[in-house]
């Protein structure tokens, strides 16, 4: 087995120290894994930075107790002597133009002035999803991982398969969300604007006025993640008595 490994997050010389104290070569490119030291945050700027690398996630000790199994050292020798599993998470790819993008997590259109609504139509697989127009905050297009993030927040449910769609704040009726089938092909056109498009937690924004139209599927590239568990631990709680993000 390959021992070359790109360190993604914050600290780090933490986390270099750990790799190459557990026998790890550090390197910048051409490794087995990326190791995304941090939070939920870090493996979706870790997929974005080396996409199709398969990550290891591990939280940052400093402002957390992390659990006998979930410490940064733990880890990264449980996964040198092959003992995390490798799981493969659906991704979402989303199409504007010729511009292609992916995303692990989730995609939200929501209005670019919240004093203004936002309006737009909604197909899947080419049939209406709801009204004619669908007017409010905007709506959230997520993946089975991405799903106990902003569409739990609006939702509060999650789902296990399948594509999942969040209509935020609705001010004409209240719209159930969709849960549809991951081979769904999803369309959005703006039909009063200008709306803001983003994918996964990338800072950089699309602004799409009326008119604009953009396409969501599911990805043919799998999200490769050794040990997620380490992110969904609910022995592992932040110093103030808080659990994690359960993804």
């Amino acid at each position: 087995m390959s021992r070359r490994m790109i360190i993604a997050g914050d600290n780090r010389a933490e986390a270099v120290a750990a790799a190459e104290a557990a026998g790890f070569e550090v390197v910048r490119r051409d490794a087995e894994v990326v190791l995304s030291h941090g939070g939920d945050g870090t493996l979706l700027r870790s997929e974005r930075m080396f996409p199709g690398v398969p990550k290891l996630p591990a939280r940052l000790g400093r402002g957390a107790r992390l659990c006998e199994r979930h410490g940064l050292q733990a880890i990264l020798e449980r996964y040198r002597d092959g003992k995390l599993g490798r799981e493969e998470l659906d991704m979402l790819e989303l199409s504007l133009g010729n511009a292609r993008f992916h995303a692990l997590n989730d995609i939200v259109l929501r209005n670019d002035n919240p004093t203004l609504a936002l309006r737009f139509k909604l197909l899947v697989d080419g049939a209406s999803a709801g009204p004619d127009e669908i007017t409010g905050d905007g709506i959230v297009v997520a993946t089975p991982f991405g799903s106990t993030g902003y569409f739990h927040t609006i939702t509060r449910q999650r789902i296990d398969a399948g594509i999942g769609i969040a209509f935020n704040n609705c001010t004409r009726a209240p719209l159930e969300p969709l849960i549809v089938d991951s081979r769904a092909i999803i369309r959005v056109e703006v039909t009063r604007g200008p709306g803001v498009l983003v994918y996964d937690n990338d800072t950089r924004t699309i602004t799409l006025r009326q008119g604009h139209r953009f396409t969501v599927c599911r990805a043919e590239r799998r999200g490769l993640v050794h040990g997620l568990d380490a992110l969904a631990c609910q022995l592992c709680q932040r110093y103030d008595a808080a659990t994690f993000n359960p993804h």
